[in-house]
């Protein structure tokens, strides 16, 4: 079969022609018809051809003719007449050209994966190539390479059951070398291999670069002794001792390759396909198997007949010829040809080329074959590779919903299981998987696994074990109208197929025993030899049309080799192994005899040129669908993630690009609708991919450059909390595309970071738009004013959850409606935090004041200061860590000052209340204080933003703020003003008195709360007040990073955090019931459940909880004292809430933790707490005292 090639570029072939494109005419040769066939239509008949395959260069699949095996002697000479007779008929002098023939091995029995198609086309992942490529391909690539130069009219043969690594540069030079030579080429390699091949001994050593050299002796397989016996036989290199291997390739320079063409036409034309025609011709009754008596050896029928210079010089042409017919491996030939091919080939000389970079891997065991793939993508190349060839662990696959080990390597398969039942799929380290198309199914693979071909989908979960070799392949002619019926070939790695001592890694007699089959299940009476070669143990399975099938047949195998004999007790163990005993089952002859080569080559190509595009363009249509429809289903981006990270540049950027569009697109297009809540978890999900592609590339293969400190264009307008116009959101995102698609050329962790950084900004930013209303400037009437020296005083409670939090938080509160059942409570009998204004003649603008206070007795601990003139001073606003900027928000919340323009302004009425305090001559003080440690988790700055609004705007005259209700959604807006997006509970927690459920229901933008408030009867009252207690961790909490890490996840929406959401909102209404039933064990438990859900929100890794605190938590718990335990707010530090068991107190609490070191017990403040009726009040007193502590006390 001939393949010309007409379309193949010239780009590459004519820089390889610069010194003489080598071979005019490249022949494969395939053990049989059928296999030459399969790979004539399979990777010999397609575009990812290598690149030096040009139009000039004709492309032969071949095999024997008439499939007899002829030897590698045979079927060089029958590749040789094919080649010479297709020229011939082309009448392009192309028979005076070079050969290359590559023999494609037999049919790798020691390593039966690649049984079916052959070891010569083992698809190999090489870093840096767009294209999968195979020992053929590579041998094709390098011999061009290094033959560039090479006389016209030779022929080189190899085989491709190795990898053959030469180093990249210039081709070798033939000068001086007579035509009449033949080359072996050699490479270095460790005497523990060498001893396992032929060995090259040359009067001296090369320390460098290629050389042709003369020839002493040449071994074949000597032992180290032998070698080290030997001068110049061995050498050091790179440290460690080598000698030069024989790499399978041997080179017939022009005047030798005529010696073989002479041999082909007369003495050994019967190994050609047209001598065999002839002598068929002249014996009609003949079979053609009857031609061909011997098989005729490359290497010791034809290159032993071919003299060293050593041999020459120390014997004679009789002795040589004498010893040619006695060695061992010509003994039963025929002397009369032998002697014919010494006569035409003695003449000649054997020399040796030695690459002293290049390298040599026989790939002839499965073992061989996945220490070589693992090992090669860990280290991006292999321990034997010292070459230009690197490995690479990822190439043509799509994972969505599968945790692989960064130790296997995945190649051209397609694993989707986010929409299994069955959970996730797992892939153990140093497993290797290919060829799969697996759909809606869960598959755990084991280390150290080979698991090839494999497609379709299984209700099953499907489990391979450790140390085990899974394939599935096409039987020929058994498609029917319903199905395709496929063997499934499963053995143990180190089963020895050719012989009866182990299965499936087990004893065979053990295994035969155990399992209770009689030698007739797995044998014929025709088997001349018990082994596994013939033992029938694959089953034959029949895959519908839509591509289910059962693996029912396998569930024992993978329970026996895991658990054991005892595993066969199990009743389904029992009723899978009668299925499989039950099924046709073939043995690995069978499988070679009957699989289809064509159909599994047709299938690999259809995976990464149809299934993969089709797979990745059908899931950002899903992503985008499920986006566009607010569904709460999870949006996997791990195909697009584990791709980026494990291909080269160029690649990353196409599976990127599609993805960025959809994105780009869908953002865009939202924000002119008005849909921000859609754009905001469009936004997310970008952000949070590229910080999850900026922390992976930073483990394999950063290149950071430092980030310019500007802003992405238009940046501002999406954080305007208003209107945001379309077009200003386009050129963001286009820069902003246009900056992750450079990072990820460049790998640049640094500016995918903060690429990263702003997408969230602006999701937080249009999750902000959703909840806002509006901040309209106030009309102020002065005669509402406070009197001067008059101090608006508002003061309220702090806050515990009690179960529900998260759920209030935007966009969780709209998108999926929240609830939280939560407590108004008093520390050490005061009302922890309150906020103070007053209107002065004795200040000038607004002097803004947040204050610390000690609990016990109002002594500061901390205070700041701030003076503001100008609308200006307050354009740090939206900065949290900025000076009193929680005061700064309150006045444009309440629409007193608008928003700073970030630009100096002429027109003082721009100035709001500021001009008005001018005119009037007088100023105006707001003070917010609290008595609790920073971070407490107890709702602190939300209600202190209550307090701050309620002072300002009483002491303003504005008569909303003296609404509650108000005052939840103004807080509401005061807090996305400031970026910290937080909830609604806190404030509703202080605003309101008592125990209460608050719910906002779902699609309901801007958020309406409900606050329903409940009485507790006076028992329950009495023994809550004694049973819950709070005490300091000592370590404050950093609320923003774990409310990140909780939106994140949100966007994402996996089926775990929607359904703890949802357990959350129901969590709410149980804690309430339990309260009004007394019942503080269940209380206890829930507030336990409570903290294992908050942890779930926050993620892995979070810091959620400290390890401190949880030992405490722990202790307690075991020692009896608690019932239940959290921490407080968002956790991760701040306050724990406690619910003692009945009995207990904190001095029970600090005797257990008394008894135990390095738990944090010296930083512990316990603190006394009641449930407080009263929730946040205001009232007026006499400027006299900057502060009475009088004020946190319960006014009722």
């Amino acid at each position: 079969m001939l393949n010309d090639n007409p379309g193949r570029k010239k780009r590459t072939i004519e820089s390889l022609h610069k010194v003489g494109m080598p071979f005019h005419t490249i022949v494969v040769t395939s053990p049989d018809a059928t296999a030459a066939k399969a790979a004539f239509n399979g990777p010999l008949g397609r575009e990812n051809l290598p690149s030096c395959i040009d139009e000039r260069t004709k492309l032969i699949s071949s095999s024997d003719p008439f499939d007899i095996r002829m030897g590698s002697g045979g079927g060089t000479l029958a590749a040789i007449q094919e080649a010479d007779h297709i020229a011939r008929l082309r009448e392009d002098q192309g028979s005076k050209g070079s050969i290359l023939i590559i023999h494609a091995g037999g049919q790798s029995s020691r390593c039966p994966t690649q049984m079916t198609l052959g070891k010569a086309w083992t698809d190999l992942p090489l870093a840096g190539q767009t294209q999968l490529s195979n020992p053929t391909y590579i041998l094709i690539e390098s011999l061009s390479l290094l033959l560039g130069n090479l006389p016209c009219g030779s022929i080189a043969v190899a085989a491709s059951d190795v990898i053959l690594d030469l180093k990249k540069g210039n081709p070798m030079s033939f000068e001086n070398i007579s035509n009449d030579n033949v080359l072996g080429l050699a490479v270095p390699a460790p005497l523990a291999t060498a001893k396992n091949h032929g060995v090259f001994l040359m009067r001296r050593i090369h320390e460098n670069g290629k050389h042709i050299s003369d020839v002493e002796r040449f071994f074949q397989k000597p032992t180290i002794d032998l070698m080290g016996s030997h001068p110049y036989c061995v050498f050091t290199h790179n440290g460690q001792q080598m000698a030069w291997i024989d790499t399978g390739v041997v080179i017939f320079l022009p005047e030798a390759a005529n010696a073989l063409r002479n041999l082909m036409n007369h003495e050994l034309s019967h190994y050609t396909k047209s001598g065999i025609e002839s002598r068929l011709a002249l014996n009609k009754d003949a079979a053609p198997g009857e031609i061909v008596k011997m098989k005729l050896e490359l290497y010791s029928h034809l290159l032993l007949a071919i003299p060293t210079k050593g041999s020459k010089e120390r014997e004679s042409k009789e002795t040589r010829l004498k010893n040619y017919l006695s060695n061992e491996s010509n003994a039963d030939f025929c002397r009369e040809t032998l002697s014919n091919i010494f006569e035409k080939l003695s003449g000649l000389e054997l020399k040796v080329c030695t690459i002293l970079d290049g390298s040599f891997t026989h790939l002839g065991t499965t073992n061989e074959l996945i220490d070589f793939l693992i090992s090669g993508a860990m280290s991006h190349r292999t321990e034997v590779l010292k070459g230009a060839l690197k490995l690479s662990s990822r190439r043509f696959y799509f994972l969505n919903g599968v945790q692989a080990d960064n130790r296997c390597v995945i190649i051209n398969s397609i694993i989707d299981s986010s929409a299994s039942f069955q959970g996730p799929s797992l892939i153990k380290g140093g497993s290797i998987v290919e060829h799969c198309n697996i759909e809606n199914t869960t598959i755990r693979i084991g280390s150290s696994c080979i698991v090839s071909g494999l497609r379709g989908f299984s209700s099953d979960a499907i489990e391979i074990p450790s140390n085990m070799v899974f394939q599935m392949l096409p039987l020929s002619s058994s498609k029917s109208e319903e199905s395709t019926q496929y063997v499934c070939m499963y053995l143990g790695v180190t089963d020895d197929v050719k012989k009866h001592e182990l299965c499936y890694g087990i004893p065979f007699e053990k295994f035969l025993d155990e399992i209770g089959l009689r030698r007739d299940d797995l044998w014929c009476h025709e088997d001349s030899q018990e082994i596994l070669w013939n033992a029938r143990i694959h089953p034959v399975i029949a895959v519908q049309d839509q591509g289910r099938f059962d693996w029912t047949p396998f569930i024992w195998l993978s329970r026996y080799l895991r658990e054991g004999i005892e595993s066969l007790k199990d009743v389904s163990v029992q009723s899978s192994l009668m299925v499989w005993r039950q099924m046709k089952r073939l043995s690995l002859s069978e499988i070679q005899e009957n699989t289809d080569a064509s159909c599994e080559f047709l299938y690999r190509l259809k995976i990464r040129s149809k299934y993969l595009p089709d797979k990745i363009i059908s899931s950002i249509t899903s992503i985008k669908e499920i986006i566009l429809n607010r569904e709460h289903r999870e949006v996997k981006l791990d195909f697009l993630i584990d791709s980026i990270i494990n291909e080269g540049s160029e690649v990353r950027l196409n599976y990127f690009r599609d993805t960025m569009l959809m994105f780009q697109e869908l953002i865009v297009s939202k924000v002119k609708d008005g849909a921000y809540d859609i754009s905001s978890r469009s936004l997310m999900l970008l952000g949070d991919l590229c910080r999850n592609l900026s922390t992976m590339l930073r483990r394999h293969c950063s290149t950071e450059h430092a980030p310019k400190n500007d802003a992405f264009p238009y940046f501002d307008s999406l954080r305007s909390l208003s209107d945001v116009p379309s077009e200003d959101c386009d050129i963001f995102m286009k820069h902003i595309f246009n900056a992750i698609e450079s990072a990820l050329y460049l790998s640049d962790t640094a500016l995918l970071s903060k690429c990263s950084s702003y997408l969230e900004e602006a999701a937080f930013s249009l999750t902000a738009s959703c909840v806002v209303t509006t901040f309209p400037s106030v009309q102020f009437d002065y005669r509402k004013f406070m009197p001067l020296g008059k101090w608006v005083v508002s003061s309220a409670p702090a806050r515990v959850d009690l179960s529900g939090g998260w759920s209030d938080t935007p966009p969780i509160s709209y998108e999926f409606g929240g609830a939280v059942a939560c407590l108004a409570v008093t520390l050490c009998n005061r009302k922890p935090l309150s906020a103070r204004c007053r209107l002065a003649s004795d200040i000038s603008g607004i002097k803004l004041t947040v204050e610390n206070r000690d609990i016990d007795n109002g002594e500061i601990k901390e205070i700041d200061t701030v003076y503001i003139e100008t609308a200006n001073d307050m354009s740090d606003f939206r900065d949290p860590l900025a000076k009193c900027a929680l005061l700064k928000c309150a006045f444009i919340a309440l629409g007193t000052i608008p928003i700073p323009p970030g630009n100096s302004s002429n027109n003082e009425t721009e100035d709001g209340i500021l001009y008005t305090l001018r005119k009037m001559q007088i100023g105006l003080e707001l003070v917010s204080t609290s008595l609790l440690p920073h971070g407490s988790g107890l709702g602190t700055s939300s209600i202190l933003a209550a307090c701050i609004l309620s002072s300002l705007g009483r002491c303003l005259g504005l008569e909303s703020m003296t609404d509650k209700h108000a005052l939840i959604g103004k807080v509401l807006n005061l807090e996305q003003l400031l970026s910290t997006a937080g909830g609604w509970q806190d404030q509703v927690g202080g605003i309101y008195g008592g125990l209460k459920l608050c719910t906002a229901d779902k699609n309901v933008i801007p958020v309406h709360v409900d606050v329903e408030q409940y009485e507790i009867p006076d028992k329950a009252l009495t023994d809550f007040n004694e049973r819950l207690v709070l005490a300091y961790s000592g370590q404050p909490r950093l609320a923003k990073n774990i409310l990140q890490n909780v939106l994140r996840q949100w966007a994402k929406r996996s089926p775990d955090i929607v359904k703890n959401v949802h357990d959350l909102v129901n969590g709410a209404r149980q804690c309430i019931t339990s309260i009004q039933r007394n019942n503080f064990k269940e209380l206890g438990t829930l507030l336990k459940t409570y903290w294992a859900q908050k942890k779930i929100m926050a993620g892995e890794n979070s810091g959620v909880e400290p390890i401190g605190i949880k030992r405490i938590f722990d202790l307690l718990s075991s020692e009896g004292v608690t019932e239940g335990h959290a921490l407080a707010g968002a956790g991760g530090g701040g306050f724990m809430t406690l619910i003692l068991c009945k009995g207990m107190t904190i001095e029970d609490a600090n005797n257990v933790l008394d008894n135990y070191e390095n738990i944090g017990r010296e930083s512990l403040k316990w603190y006394t707490c009641k449930l407080c009726s009263e929730g946040l009040e205001s009232f007026t007193a006499d400027d006299s005292s900057s502060f009475n502590i009088d004020w946190h006390d319960i006014k009722a």
